[in-house]
């Protein structure tokens, strides 16, 4: 991190709309604005657990960090991913030791008030400990957010990654999150991109060594004139691992979604396991859903299948709801809600789960 530099902070306040979800059952809260931690609130359940800026974990902290930077080694370090790296303006690390475990999730609110955001997130887990982690984008004029996360996921530890976004119109958002699991590893990545920007989103997982196992699950509604693309990839480094992505995609107006999900098994990665799926909605005349699922396989002894399913909202299912008294408004933001429920399954608050449900109503309507 060459430039790594924190702007002023011009003001320590937290947006109304964010205040309205930090309710009494909403436990154990970082919020950080502008690359300054603002508040920070974890009960006794993370007493081992380190979560803090760049500049706090230094030094006796970085170099067990320094050992996720992986990325050098792969195709994927494009010139977004380098800019993010060299230009942190904000930095969070979280180190979970061996054999911790924590119920309940750790809720991480990014606020860009202020500058452009390079946020950049590293997380690691020891051997034997499980850790859940969720995040929250967000802002309320138009900007430019470069987003990168990279986990490291040591022998038999598990970690459940959940995100959503809440960003203006004219906002561009750029997010890379990559993920490295070792021997019995699980790493669990469910995200949710309801917000009015632009946005490109990449997920990779590399499953490093015998029986780890990954799964990349993403929830996408477009609006408006909105072009947003996701990218995912499960790469097999080891025999007898386990990757599965699933897409839930909606399109409405003019707006244009795309979803490409690669599952790459490597020569020798014998008895390794790679499925995909992909399922999506087109609600305007003049939107755009697009679903390029590919196998990349160099090995026979494996199992492999992808699928997809992209169209309009079935008529028979309209038909039959309606014949039960709603409308066809109504009809269908029920399908859809069904259609979407993937994601309420990781939300741990019924705010949050209001809160996604109002950003999918109005991005429907």
């Amino acid at each position: 991190m060459k430039n790594f530099e924190i702007n002023p902070l011009k003001n320590d306040t937290i947006p109304s709309y964010i205040q309205t979800l930090l309710t009494d059952d909403l436990v154990n809260v970082v919020i950080v604005k502008d690359g300054h931690i603002i508040q920070k609130k974890l009960d006794e359940s993370f007493r081992n657990i380190f979560v803090d800026s760049y500049e706090k974990a230094l030094p006796d902290k970085i170099n067990v960090f320094l050992a996720s930077e992986f990325c050098n080694d792969y195709e994927l370090v494009d010139e977004k991913y380098e800019y993010n790296v060299n230009h942190v303006n904000s930095g969070l690390l979280i180190h979970v030791p061996k054999n911790a475990y924590v119920e309940k999730p750790l809720h991480i609110f990014y606020l860009q008030e202020g500058y452009d955001l390079v946020q950049n997130t590293r997380i690691v887990l020891e051997e034997n400990s499980e850790f859940k982690y969720f995040e929250y984008i967000y802002n309320e004029q138009p900007s430019s957010i470069s987003f990168v996360s990279n986990s490291i996921v040591f022998e038999n530890a598990k970690l459940e990654y959940s995100g959503i976004s809440r960003l203006s119109d004219d906002t561009t958002l750029d997010v890379r999150r990559n993920s490295y699991v070792y021997r019995y590893g699980k790493s669990n990545y469910s995200i949710a991109e309801v917000n009015n920007g632009n946005t490109d989103s990449k997920t990779n997982i590399f499953l490093q060594e015998n029986y780890a196992s990954g799964t990349s699950k993403t929830v996408a509604i477009t609006s408006n004139i909105q072009t947003s693309t996701f990218k995912q990839m499960i790469e097999h480094n080891a025999p007898l691992t386990e990757g599965f992505i699933e897409n839930y995609g909606v399109a409405n107006n003019e707006s244009s979604l795309l979803f490409e999900g690669i599952g790459k098994i490597n020569k020798l990665m014998k008895k390794s396991v790679a499925r995909q799926s992909n399922r999506g909605i087109v609600l305007g005349v003049d939107s755009r859903l697009d679903a390029n699922p590919l196998l990349l396989i160099d090995e026979f002894d494996v199992e492999a299948s992808h699928g997809a399913a992209i169209g309009k909202i079935d008529d028979e299912q309209l038909y039959y709801l309606m014949s039960r008294g709603l409308n066809i408004k109504q009809a269908t933001r029920l399908i859809i809600g069904g259609f979407l429920s993937p994601v309420l399954r990781v939300l741990s608050t019924e705010g949050l789960k209001d809160d996604f449900i109002n950003r999918v109503e109005q991005k429907t309507a």
